[in-house]
């Protein structure tokens, strides 16, 4: 696992991302264009305490970064994840949404994996939100448009 501090640039454009976390399964960054903290998973978790450790390292950049961005959102990148274990949803759904919400996360962009069993997983974490709207994607352009329009709302 590494730590990465560092801003790098995309494009010619503002668009900003700085990493904030990387191991083999989850990159951690914030993007300050849109601006959200985005996952990107790949594959699987080691086991569940893995998977618990990315979650609160996600959950550390929204704290940090909740009192510069009044609006800021999430966005998960799951094109290329598998399935995680029960405990897992369950620690996703009574944990970590819940925290997003209190600290004023509004909406979450998650693109999609092409597996149906990884795509159910997925819904079955997210459903129900109390106040937090979740938008399913194809592809990473259609969710950062959408999170931009939430943005001005």
């Amino acid at each position: 696992m590494s730590f990465a501090e560092f801003a790098s640039t995309l494009s010619s454009s503002e668009c900003m991302v700085k990493a904030f976390y990387q191991d083999e399964y989850a990159t951690i960054e914030l993007d300050d264009s849109i601006p959200c903290v985005r996952l990107t998973l790949n594959g699987v978790p080691r086991y569940s305490e893995h998977y618990n450790f990315v979650q609160k390292k996600r959950l550390e950049l929204m704290q940090r970064e909740i009192r510069n961005y009044p609006k800021l959102h999430m966005l998960t990148d799951s094109r290329t994840a598998g399935p995680v274990l029960d405990e897992d949803v369950h620690y996703f759904k009574t944990n970590v949404m819940p925290a997003m919400e209190r600290a004023g996360v509004r909406f979450l962009a998650i693109v999609m994996p092409a597996s149906k069993f990884t795509q159910m997983t997925i819904r079955e974490m997210t459903e129900d939100p109390r106040l937090m709207t979740v938008q399913y994607f194809d592809s990473m352009r259609e969710a950062r448009h959408w999170l931009r329009k939430m943005t001005t709302l």
